[in-house]
């Protein structure tokens, strides 16, 4: 197997079921190269995130037969007066495109020989874990911070997990998960683990397949930690290397403005963002003050030529409510993006050209 490197010291650690960060406390990165996908095979491959094997750091049989994660519908639509393709991502088995990071966070934990996997989530994140290790008889627990919404964590314990709430936020929340994980329990963490990173990459690969192996111009993603931005920029930058698309799309990244350290460290032309109290937002899927991977969502939109924007809370329940009169039942974080194009979508297009948006959670849930 692969190894693990500090995004910080550049340490290298071996995978282990007990290693979740560096010793320093950064995230860590995969030493991981893809091989090239065989665009032919992928005929008579199943419709999983498995399909793309090749760029994938697991063996696909660790899935055990998994729940469908990764391929998502692209379609064609218009936002405002915007030409976009919505990127449904909220009809994953299980509402969120986290399902693609789950799928491979359950998998290495069966590669390691965990039987419980634990993480902090307010909503979307330990569901998704909750429903692949009950697929792959794992015990999940998911560690909830007490001021978040009680509905989603209610999924989670219908689903067979151990739901624990904590006093305080998100913050709190992450801090017990990681207490937990020390008394030997696979921290399944999506925002720590980049194995959860290369699950959310295979986005990049569903789009340019879906699109002919034609790179779009941008593809707007709402951002709190930014796992989907990291992931993205992985992705196209293997099917880059691989003469898969013949150019990078440009990353934007779309924060709630009650919450946006990522957007204000990119006006303020910083390599990292600062913190801020996560006030509240109705996105409380990106309502993140501190992302621990902020510096390098920053560098990943810089390098794809994108851009961090903000909207406002009612430009999102506006997107959102233009959505479901189209059909999208998506979340208010998952009509993030979709606020950002009704509000600039004209200087978008003739900035970036052909514009994909993805739709990231479902509003059924909800």
């Amino acid at each position: 197997m692969t190894s693990y490197v500090c995004t910080s010291c550049h340490a290298r650690h071996k995978v282990a079921a007990t290693r979740w960060r560096c010793d320093c406390g950064a995230p860590l990165d995969l030493d991981f190269e893809a091989a090239a996908i065989d665009r032919d095979a992928l005929r008579r491959r199943p419709q999983s995130l498995w399909r793309w094997s090749e760029a994938l750091p697991l063996d696909p049989a660790l899935s055990r037969g998994g729940l469908g994660a990764g391929v998502t519908p692209l379609i064609d639509d218009v936002l405002g007066e915007t030409p976009v393709h919505l990127s449904l991502e909220y009809v994953s088995p299980t509402g969120s495109y986290k399902d693609r990071g789950a799928s491979l966070l359950v998998a290495l934990a069966i590669s390691l020989g965990a039987t419980e996997v634990v993480d902090d989530s307010s909503g979307n994140a330990g569901i998704a874990l909750a429903a692949h290790a009950a697929r792959s008889g794992l015990k999940a627990r998911v560690f909830v911070p007490g001021d978040c919404s009680p509905v989603k964590p209610r999924i989670a314990k219908a689903l067979g997990a151990e739901v624990v709430e904590v006093e305080g936020g998100r913050a709190s929340a992450a801090e017990a998960a990681a207490n937990e994980a020390k008394t030997g329990a696979f921290y399944a963490s999506h925002v720590f683990n980049p194995f959860f990173l290369h699950g959310t990459k295979t986005l990049a690969y569903a789009v340019a397949e879906s699109l002919r192996w034609v790179a779009p111009g941008a593809i707007l993603v709402p951002a709190g930690n930014g796992g989907l931005v990291l992931g993205l920029d992985l992705g196209f930058r293997e099917l880059r290397r691989h003469d898969l698309i013949d150019r990078r799309p440009s990353l934007i990244a779309v924060q709630a403005e009650r919450c946006a350290p990522i957007f204000r460290a990119f006006e303020a032309g910083e390599d990292s963002p600062s913190p801020v109290t996560d006030e509240d937002t109705i996105a409380d899927g990106v309502r993140i003050g501190a992302p621990p991977r902020g510096a390098a969502v920053l560098k990943a939109v810089r390098d794809s030529g994108g851009l961090v924007t903000a909207v406002s809370d009612r430009e999102i329940e506006t997107a959102r409510r233009i959505l479901w009169s189209k059909g999208y039942t998506v979340e208010t974080t998952g009509a993030v993006a979709a606020a950002a194009v009704l509000r600039d979508g004209k200087k978008l297009r003739e900035t970036f050209g052909d514009l994909v948006v993805v739709l990231s959670g479902s509003g059924l849930k909800a």
